[in-house]
């Protein structure tokens, strides 16, 4: 009905009846006469640490595709190793535009000139990019789809200083102060506090969790400051949290809150090492990039806003169970 050649009169009358017989363009149908299209996804593979979260992210990739085979639409998996989970493969993403150049990219906003300079080839060429978990502004991206990370940090620290008195401190390991999926929820955190007027000390740990010498200096900062709650931003971190915290002997006389859903950290939950887990849902942020960049592609329907929040929330052991789908593989 949005074909060239119909004139205005001709297709308003074809619109009002449509509208009448409530009748939908079939999209499958319409995809038997398109090209085939191929979408790139391309973001850390989920060997080593890059399990905890990556892990969520391509089944969330596959779980869309696998709803939209009548589409005639397909998704090239490129997944490259990454040592910190935040930084792009350039060679990948160029070897892509002279292979195969594909008809959409979906990947990650990785970090400085060198993330930016990674998607420009494509942008220029006017395939269009979405990006998940962290953002590149004014880089000509369709999209981003990310948390609300200071809501994020707010509803953590809300939940934390509910639970403790107003002088205990607090132990925050903040990732890494380059990465604005850490150090926004940190801002969040910070400003909660602010908000409200609490008094509770923060001791912040600075690091990505990848580092020879981090599980010490967790170790060694929760013994050190004695806190009454802790909490970490990022997955890395949440391991080392969840490991210091049993061997320190506080399970189940802390309040501890790791970060997203993996097996180590549902195994914490479990067994009381953690309070509770901020899930921020990387399964959800990976489908619905796919979809607004298959929508763009075969639909031509813009994406609602020029950032797409998925919303963040807390796990308890009493509903983990409720979290299975998109993690059938990781046992209670």
């Amino acid at each position: 009905m949005g074909k060239e050649g119909v004139g205005k009169k001709t297709r308003q009358r074809i619109l009002d009846i449509a509208k009448k017989i409530d009748y939908r363009p079939n999209s499958s149908a319409a995809a038997i006469k398109r090209k085939h299209l191929r979408i790139a996804a391309v973001f850390p593979g989920t060997g080593n640490d890059n399990r905890f979260f990556y892990t969520g992210i391509w089944r969330g990739i596959r779980d869309f595709f696998n709803t939209a085979v009548d589409l005639n639409i397909s998704c090239l998996e490129v997944p490259y190793k990454s040592k910190n989970g935040y930084d792009v493969n350039a060679g990948e993403l160029s070897g892509l535009l002279e292979n195969i150049k594909p008809d959409g990219l979906l990947t990650l906003g990785a970090l400085g000139r060198e993330g930016e300079l990674s998607i420009q080839p494509f942008i220029e060429k006017n395939i269009p990019v979405v990006l998940a978990t962290n953002d590149i502004p004014r880089s000509g991206r369709l999209c981003c789809v990310q948390p609300e990370y200071r809501i994020t940090g707010r509803m953590l620290a809300e939940f934390v200083t509910r639970q403790i008195p107003g002088d205990t401190g607090i132990l925050i390991w903040a990732g890494d102060i380059k990465v604005p999926s850490h150090y926004l929820i940190v801002e969040g955190f910070d400003s909660y506090l602010r908000d409200k007027g609490l008094p509770n000390p923060v001791y912040k740990v600075y690091s990505g969790g990848a580092k020879r010498g981090d599980r010490e200096n967790m170790l060694g900062a929760i013994r050190e400051n004695n806190p009454g709650a802790c909490c970490s931003v990022n997955a890395r971190g949440s391991v080392l949290l969840g490991n210091a915290v049993r061997e320190a002997g506080l399970a189940d006389r802390i309040v501890a809150v790791g970060s997203d859903l993996f097996r180590e950290n549902l195994r914490f939950l479990r067994d009381g090492v953690f309070t509770g887990l901020l899930h921020k849902n990387s399964y959800m942020l990976a489908y619905v990039a796919a979809k607004y960049l298959v929508d763009f592609l075969v639909k031509d329907i813009p994406p609602p806003a020029d950032t797409i929040h998925v919303g963040s929330e807390i796990v308890f052991q009493s509903n983990a169970s409720m979290f299975k789908n998109g993690f059938s593989q990781l046992p209670l």
